[in-house]
């Protein structure tokens, strides 16, 4: 059936009534269509490539649309291959305006199809869509979907100017999905297939290699380094090997030893590396020196007072220790007693401190004085094995003291060489 029979009585009398009126224009140079620029339109297949036993579609559309008004074409297949199941109209023509088979195993897949207006179409887009199957023996070919223009004409019923361009089914044995890492030889890296059935290398992704540079790393003392390589920077193949640069090895130095005190611990001599610091040979902790007690003076603090770490009274603050307590003096330096109270060993001022004493002379008397020295005047004198109060220690070496007896006591200086 062409598209001329397809249309009705009325129709058909419209058209040539159409065509009479126009004519009359055409006659008077005036005419539309006349003055139309003929242009060629495509009629075309898309292409397509699947797997054996896929069911599939392709389209049949048209581009640089001259104006169509009735169309009628065949598309060819092979049916060894591919098995058409259905067929839907496209955007170009309503469904009432088209004529499509009913059955789908005619040698070829007829459609015919005009408008039920006066009006050229100048759409572009889809005109039909046939769905596939790819039979599961169907070899790993290309197939052609051909396409053959039987009428084509426009609202005056011309035929215009529009070719047809065949599409291709291809069938594979794998439609190829990409792995996520890659693989790669000395110039080039590419994508596998993923399917562990497939894993065939995918052309479309083989590139070359993108070189870029690996920094060397510095050998350390203990640790080798690397010399300057090339990678690529899009798949890591390794394309210049990095050489290994032996380590430096060690710069020894040595750590001196520091003797011990009694106020401080030692440490024997040692070694470490001059560059990288590292501990070759550890110094060994030395204990403390022990104390040796020059005295061991019981005594009484006559008023609050502190004990320092050291001679100086804005060194630590080892302990505070209340009026009346008893300590223990255990070495004499200068005006500074060094004593020991509630295992705690520190510096205490002599002049908060008082403690019991004797005159210890070989022969005669001791002199008291007025002031710490000789120059001063003279108080009295006392006998060796005088007991007296020990009140403080001048940096001199002289002690202040208090002497009692029966009668009365007095106070003043005795040279400490002669008090014990």
């Amino acid at each position: 059936m062409n598209i001329s029979r397809k249309m009705g009585i009325c129709k058909l009398l419209a058209v040539f009534i159409t065509v009479f009126i126009l004519t009359g224009y055409v006659c008077a140079d005036t005419s539309v269509f006349a003055q139309t620029e003929t242009k060629e339109g495509t009629l075309y297949v898309d292409s397509k490539t699947v797997e054996r036993g896929d069911k599939f579609t392709v389209t049949v559309s048209i581009k640089d649309n001259p104006g169509i008004w009735g169309l009628k074409f065949k598309v060819g297949y092979d049916h060894s291959a591919l098995t058409l199941v259905a067929a839907t109209n496209g955007k170009i023509f309503e469904n009432e305006d088209t004529i499509l088979p009913g059955t789908f195993d005619k040698e070829e897949y007829v459609y015919l199809a005009n408008l039920n207006n006066f009006e050229n179409n100048t759409q572009n887009g889809t005109i039909l869509t046939l769905e596939f199957t790819a039979s599961k023996e169907a070899e790993f070919k290309p197939y052609i979907i051909s396409l053959k223009i039987e009428q084509a004409i426009n609202v005056n019923g011309e035929d215009i100017a529009l070719k047809a361009n065949d599409g291709t089914v291809s069938v594979v044995k794998c439609i190829h999905v990409s792995d996520t890492k890659w693989s790669s030889d000395a110039e080039n890296h590419w994508h596998n297939c993923k399917y562990v059935d497939c894993g065939e290398k995918i052309l479309k992704t083989v590139e070359k290699h993108k070189a870029t540079t690996v920094p060397a790393v510095s050998s350390t003392c203990t640790k080798a380094g690397l010399t300057t390589g090339k990678k690529c920077s899009v798949c890591g193949y390794v394309i210049e090997k990095q050489q290994e640069v032996k380590a430096k090895g060690h710069t020894p130095i040595t750590l001196k030893a520091v003797k011990a005190t009694t106020e401080r611990t030692g440490l024997t001599a040692g070694t470490k590396c001059k560059v990288c610091g590292e501990i070759l040979q550890a110094q060994k902790v030395i204990p403390k020196i022990a104390y040796t007690y020059k005295m061991k003076k019981s005594a009484r603090t006559i008023q609050k007072t502190k004990m320092y770490q050291k001679r100086n009274q804005s060194s630590k603050v080892i302990k505070k220790i209340k009026a009346g307590e008893k300590i223990t003096i255990v070495d004499i330096s200068k005006d500074w007693y060094l004593v020991k109270y509630k295992g705690k060993i520190g510096y205490v001022k002599s002049t908060l401190i008082v403690w019991k004493g004797r005159v210890n002379v070989d022969e005669g008397n001791l002199i008291l004085r007025s002031g710490p020295g000789k120059k001063y005047s003279r108080i009295s004198s006392y006998s060796d094995g005088t007991r007296i109060f020990v009140l403080g220690r001048t940096s001199k070496g002289w002690y202040k003291v208090r002497v009692k007896n029966k009668k009365h006591g007095k106070e003043g200086y005795m040279y400490s060489k002669y008090v014990k």
